[in-house]
């Protein structure tokens, strides 16, 4: 499933092409997207003529801010995209939904093999009460106090398990929370509670530096993950632990990477670096 860094990739790869532009026609191609909107939602075609005044990220989510109040709710899931490309490119079968603009060639599509992904059309007040409860603080800009304290408010949960449930923090999955706690030399089962101040100060620089190295590397493509161009991220060159179990350890050369189900989740350590 695509994390924050992926999700921030393409919401800053769109961004800087279709703010501003107007929407020509939203398109709905697969009837499973019509029988995920909500009671609430708006028709496809009340978005033409509309301006995108903004697109943001939060969590894992991306946020469309139309004129007009209305907007757009998407969750790329575990195999979705949203990619701007021609419009003579070939639509396959797993294109769920276009958007056309004026004076822009390029359209968006939203792609989604497993169709587990939605895209929600619906007024942007509903879509802010939706991001803003159920939704923890976003890591990047999480305080150190504030970090802190949600350790010792949840520290029942092993970290790993701190780290996906997106009510405690947001935009945070799999890879990444293995990612991180290799960096800090934490094992992922151990209970949030648990750890010493040494051990939270290495634990949310890791998080910050982890992140940003992510995103500047335009995320990791792993599976079905690709940015705004419909290109692949490079961050998956840098995997320390994910998705290297009976691997040597990169850091120690003295032990094989680990996998172990926490949290209902394959996760991956180093059983001597991680102690």
């Amino acid at each position: 499933m695509p994390e924050l860094p992926e999700v921030e990739t393409v919401v800053r790869g769109l961004r800087s092409r279709l703010e501003g532009r107007r929407v020509r026609s939203l398109i709905f191609l697969s009837s499973h997207l019509e029988q995920k909107q909500p009671f609430s939602a708006l028709s496809p075609g009340v978005y033409r003529g509309k301006k995108i005044v903004c697109l943001w990220r939060r969590g894992k989510i991306i946020i469309f801010s139309f004129s007009g109040g209305c907007g757009l709710l998407i969750h790329l899931k575990m195999t979705g995209q949203l990619y701007l490309c021609p419009p003579e490119q070939p639509l396959d079968k797993h294109t769920h939904a276009r958007m056309t603009f004026y004076g822009l060639k390029s359209e968006l599509r939203f792609r989604d093999i497993r169709k587990f992904g939605f895209l929600n059309c619906l007024r942007m007040p509903e879509i802010l009460s939706r991001v803003s409860t159920g939704l923890g603080p976003e890591p990047l800009d999480l305080g150190f106090k504030e970090f802190q304290a949600l350790l010792k408010k949840h520290g029942r949960k092993k970290i790993k398990g701190w780290f996906l449930d997106q009510k405690i923090i947001a935009g945070i999955g799999n890879i990444y929370s293995d990612e991180i706690l290799f960096r800090a030399g934490i094992r992922p089962d151990r209970p949030a509670g648990t750890l010493g101040p040494e051990e939270v100060r290495r634990l949310y620089r890791a998080m910050k530096s982890t992140l940003r190295e992510a995103i500047k590397l335009k995320g990791s493509s792993v599976s079905d993950y690709v940015d705004a161009r419909g290109e692949k991220g490079q961050f998956q060159r840098k995997h320390l632990v994910y998705g290297r179990d009976g691997m040597l350890c990169y850091r120690c050369r003295r032990a094989a990477i680990n996998r172990k189900r926490i949290a209902g989740r394959s996760s991956f350590f180093c059983p001597f670096c991680q102690k």
